[in-house]
C-alpha cells in the first residue's frame, strides 16, 4: 500500500511538473543514450543557415528490437529527443547496493536492465569523430532532487564516476559508455551534464543540458496524461 501511494503521488507530482520541463514522454525501458552529444562545426553552420554552430546535447534512441520504450511503446525507428522532452523512470523495485548504502538503480548491463524492467542508459559520443576531437570531458555540473545520486562502473574495485557537483571524467570521442545510476530517495531529480572538448579546427567547445529522472515508476494514470501530451512532442527524426 505504501509503494502504491508513493507511485500515485510521484505520478501526480510529475504531471504537475511537466509544463516547466516541456516533457512529453516517459522512458520506462530499452536502450537510450542519455546524455548524448553531437556537434555542428563552423563550416557546417556556414554552409547550412538552418544549423547553429556548437555542441548539441540530446537523447539518442538507436531503435530496433532493443529500442527505447517511451510512453509504453517501443520505438524501433532511430530518433532523437531534446533532454527536456523525456523523463527517465527508475522502477521502485530495482535496487542495488553501492558501498554501505542501497539505491534505486538503473543497471550498467543490458541484461540487468531487462531483468529489472528498467531503462538501459549510455553516455553517447559516437557522433564525435576521434579524428576531430581531443581533451574531451563530461562534468556533473548540477544536481537537484530529494536524495543522493551516484554513477559508477562495476569491477573488482567499483569505479566511481560521479556523485557530487563538479565531478568530471575524461571520455573518448566516438565512445559509448554505460554506468550504474543510483538514487537514494523517492522523487524527481534533475542532473545537468556539461561537455567540454577541443575541436581540431574550431577550438574549445562547451555545451550543457539537464536530464530528468523520477523514482518510482510513474502510475498508469500519469503515463496516460503524458501519452496525450506526447502528441505535441517535439521529436527529432534522424
Amino acid at each position: 500500500m505504501k509503494n502504491q501511494f508513493l507511485a500515485t503521488t510521484s505520478g501526480l507530482f510529475l504531471a504537475m511538473a511537466l509544463p516547466a520541463m516541456s516533457a512529453s514522454f516517459i522512458l520506462t525501458g530499452g536502450h537510450m543514450d542519455s546524455p548524448a552529444f553531437g556537434y555542428v562545426s563552423e563550416d557546417e553552420a556556414l554552409s547550412d543557415p538552418s544549423l547553429t554552430q556548437g555542441i548539441e546535447p540530446h537523447m539518442h534512441n538507436e531503435g530496433g528490437a532493443d529500442g527505447a520504450i517511451l510512453n509504453g511503446v517501443r520505438e524501433e525507428t532511430e530518433n532523437e529527443y531534446e533532454p527536456d522532452e523525456v523523463v527517465i523512470s527508475v522502477p521502485v523495485t530495482s535496487t542495488t547496493g553501492f558501498g554501505p548504502d542501497t539505491y534505486y538503480w538503473l543497471p550498467e548491463t543490458e541484461m540487468d536492465a531487462a531483468a529489472q524492467n528498467a531503462p538501459y542508459l549510455g553516455f553517447g559520443l559516437e557522433e564525435l569523430s576521434i579524428d576531430e576531437w581531443m581533451d574531451v570531458s563530461i562534468t556533473l555540473s548540477g544536481i537537484s532532487g530529494p536524495g543522493e545520486v551516484v554513477l559508477w562502473q562495476d569491477g573488482m574495485v567499483p569505479d566511481l564516476f560521479f556523485d557530487s557537483v563538479g565531478d568530471s571524467r575524461a571520455f573518448n570521442a566516438g565512445s559509448h559508455t554505460h554506468l550504474n545510476w543510483g538514487f537514494s530517495e523517492l522523487g524527481l531529480y534533475s542532473l545537468e551534464f556539461t561537455f567540454v572538448g577541443t575541436h581540431f579546427e574550431d577550438g574549445v567547445q562547451r555545451g550543457a543540458a539537464t536530464y530528468f529522472f523520477v523514482v518510482p515508476e510513474p502510475s498508469t494514470a500519469a503515463l496516460g496524461v503524458i501519452g496525450m501530451l506526447g502528441l505535441l512532442g517535439r521529436r527529432r527524426r534522424c
